[in-house]
């Protein structure tokens, strides 16, 4: 059975934001608290460091060896994606399907790959997603974590609300998937508040009904835009229609005064994925307040020498 909604209250602001009859606030919220992996400062911003699916070029990705080893070395934000089963729990999975060439059946279980909405959770527990590694992280600072599992939500937040690391999480809607963006926020905000990170998670999407959802439903939950730019170049304005109050933006889609003014509107602004020392200095030199990484140790040290 599906989750019941909150209230038919939520379902009318919703409504309203999606129809354009809120007013929206001028400015976005306060940013959460953050501790500093990196030591550069640019404007006088520590410049934070995100793990793009925990590190995927040094553990399988969105799996919690890959948090672990993250949190360890000291990253300021585990990223990861979410999905939802046919039973409507909410996984850590990148792919709108089970991926075949990095996450197999453990042995002796009788799973087969297919979309993660049409799995139930205890199938998808079935894969083993650490012995193999995605093409394009394969190389010499992967390690491999035989049996790594698919995790739930629940268990990442629940592992990680004692430490210090944030939470950049992107919610994932594939086009052709009966999912009810509302249900997914409600299920996010659940887990979120059971564990009192309202304040150390960020939602992350390109589908922006579940950013309307969120807010509605827990405007206390900083949320970020992704893809603004395949839209419009005003991006306070979009950032201010969905009450977001962060974006991930390439270093070619801004310049320095244009992250400045984001900056002073209080919006985060946040590098798309970069790997190598010439992309971070590039986002660096911009202002960005976070580069956003599958190699985290790799930034880490950039920005300390």
């Amino acid at each position: 059975m599906r989750t019941p909604l909150r209230s038919k209250a939520v379902c009318r602001m919703i409504l309203a934001l999606a129809a354009g009859g809120m007013t929206l606030p001028a400015t976005a919220s306060a940013a959460p608290p953050v501790p500093a992996a990196g030591t550069r400062q640019e404007g006088g911003r520590a410049i934070k460091v995100i793990a793009h699916r925990g590190g995927a070029m040094a553990r399988p990705e969105n799996t919690m060896a890959a948090f672990h080893n993250a949190a360890g070395m000291g990253v300021d934000y585990l990223e990861f994606d979410m999905m939802m089963t046919r039973d409507n729990r909410v996984v850590v999975h990148h792919d709108t399907g089970i991926n075949p060439q990095f996450c197999k059946p453990r042995p002796g279980v009788a799973v087969v790959a297919a979309p993660v909405r049409d799995l139930d959770f205890a199938q998808t527990q079935g894969f083993d997603c650490g012995s193999a590694v995605r093409a394009a992280y394969a190389g010499k600072r992967f390690l491999a974590v035989p049996g790594a599992r698919i995790p739930a939500l629940e268990e990442v937040l629940a592992t990680f609300a004692g430490g210090d690391a944030l939470f950049f999480a992107e919610t994932k809607i594939p086009q052709d998937a009966d999912i009810d963006p509302v249900l997914f926020a409600t299920l996010l905000d659940d887990a979120v508040r059971r564990h009192r990170l309202e304040d150390r998670l960020i939602l992350q999407s390109f589908d922006f009904r579940t950013i309307d959802a969120l807010h509605a439903i827990n405007p206390r939950i900083r949320t970020c835009l992704l893809g603004v730019p395949r839209q419009t170049r005003d991006y306070l304005a979009m950032l201010r229609r969905h009450h977001a109050g962060c974006i991930v933006l390439d270093h070619d889609e801004v310049d320095g005064a244009s992250v400045r003014a984001l900056q002073q509107a209080g919006v985060l602004v946040f590098s798309g994925v970069a790997d190598t020392p010439e992309d971070w200095r590039k986002y660096a030199g911009l202002g960005f307040d976070a580069l956003f990484t599958n190699d985290p140790e790799g930034a880490i040290a950039f920005l300390r020498h």
